[in-house]
């Protein structure tokens, strides 16, 4: 297992002063968590490390999917002062016409 550092700083502080660091110039992605695999089909990896673990979140086709799932699972276990990745906006005319409701129909 990982070192963990058992000290006086409370575990907020310790992540974050971690999580802060620069990100390496060589990285393979432009997102937090995400790095890459061999796999040809699947070659993105989401993991990251809190409080000495490593968790392993699986691998994705694309580098978007993998951000999110990045961020969805980060939250859950970090919690609110997690480092979440910052995601390009969703547009609404990509969007499926199931997804919008009355109120978003454009009018005639």
């Amino acid at each position: 297992m990982g070192n963990y550092y058992f000290g006086t700083k409370p575990d907020k502080e310790y992540y974050l002063n971690l999580a802060n660091r620069p990100k390496p110039k060589d990285s393979f992605s432009q997102y937090r968590g995400v790095s890459k695999t061999t796999n040809p089909h699947r070659p993105y990896r989401v993991s990251f490390k809190y409080k000495g673990r490593i968790y392993y979140v699986g691998t994705y086709a694309n580098e978007l999917e993998a951000a999110e799932a990045y961020n969805k699972a980060a939250s859950a276990v970090i919690g609110d002062f997690a480092l979440l990745n910052e995601l390009p906006q969703k547009d609404p005319e990509t969007e499926s016409p199931a997804e919008q409701t009355e109120g978003d129909l454009p009018e005639v």
